[in-house]
């Protein structure tokens, strides 16, 4: 059977025998990781590629974050079990709005998460993800995400530490807005205990390419491009002149709840819009610099 080979493997790389008290001793989480292995496999050998990751992904957090209500805990994920469910919580979600055809287990990860903390909102009565924030920051590494679309240089030379914002996603059957807030309380924290400066990252708009220029009109109608900073998207993002159309009425675009309440709360959009034609979206490098919150938002986020 695979569980019992990999059960083996697991035991004799991460197991020593105590000569003196004459007990065998397991590594730290190592039983958490078989227990998950024995409630998720479903024959296939990507969950073994993926629980052999998690020594990478278990790394120590930066800062430990516990906030508490009668309902949820907000906190940085530390555990097996939380890292396997973020997992999880995000390959539902990229299935159902991103990545088309993903198979149950085909877990969705990149190389960035190596480097990342884990935001995440748990249902207590439930012991379930339910949402989630990946977060990398500065003090770890200086690659991010968003640099694969846009050029960093500008975000990279601002003074402070910095914070990319990625994969944020909740449970379909939670209620978002509820779950959204939590996360920025939980962020606001976090970004507290680190003295980070800045929050930036990649906003998507599910529309054609053509609209990207209509999409930008709009922002800059309403003051909400920064006045300083305009990253370039890479040239396979770089949206084709000659499809653009300023005919169309900003309103048969569908401007996400998400990133309207970035800039409500004082977030600028710093690049020009990229596309990204595998996932049919406008992506829009969002910047917040957390001394420049609202005060409305700030109050609102901390109660």
């Amino acid at each position: 059977m695979v569980l019992g080979k990999f059960n083996k493997y697991v035991y004799s790389k991460y197991t020593s025998y105590d000569k003196k008290g004459g007990s065998l001793n397991t590594s730290k989480n190592i039983k958490d990781k078989l227990n998950i292995f024995d409630n998720y496999v479903s024959n296939s050998p990507r969950i073994i590629d993926f629980l052999l990751k998690f020594k990478k992904f278990n790394s120590n957090p930066l800062v430990d974050i516990h906030i508490e209500n009668k309902k949820y805990i907000v906190k940085i994920a530390n555990t097996s079990d939380e890292i396997f469910q973020i997992f999880r919580l995000r390959s539902k979600s990229f299935k159902k709005g991103f990545i088309k055809n993903v198979k149950d287990f085909n877990l969705e990860n990149d190389i960035f998460d190596e480097f990342s903390d884990y935001l995440i909102v748990k249902d207590k009565d439930k012991n379930k993800v339910i949402g989630t924030y990946r977060l990398i920051s500065s003090v770890k590494t200086n690659n991010f995400y968003s640099e694969s679309e846009f050029n960093l240089n500008k975000i990279k030379n601002l003074d402070g530490l910095k914070i990319e914002l990625g994969r944020a996603c909740t449970d379909k059957n939670s209620t978002s807005p509820i779950v959204f807030a939590l996360l920025w309380k939980g962020l606001l924290e976090y970004s507290k205990r680190l003295n980070a400066k800045y929050l930036f990252g990649c906003s998507s708009i599910f529309c054609k390419s053509e609209y990207s220029g209509i999409v930008f009109d709009y922002l800059l109608e309403n003051n909400w491009v920064h006045n300083k900073i305009i990253s370039m998207p890479k040239n396979k993002y770089m949206p084709k002149i000659k499809e653009i159309n300023r005919s169309i009425n900003i309103s048969d675009i569908k401007i996400p709840t998400l990133i309207k309440s970035y800039l409500k709360a004082g977030a600028k959009i710093c690049s020009f819009p990229a596309y990204d034609n595998d996932f049919k979206c406008i992506d829009l490098l969002t910047l917040f610099n957390l001394q420049d919150i609202e005060l409305k938002y700030e109050k609102k986020f901390s109660q």
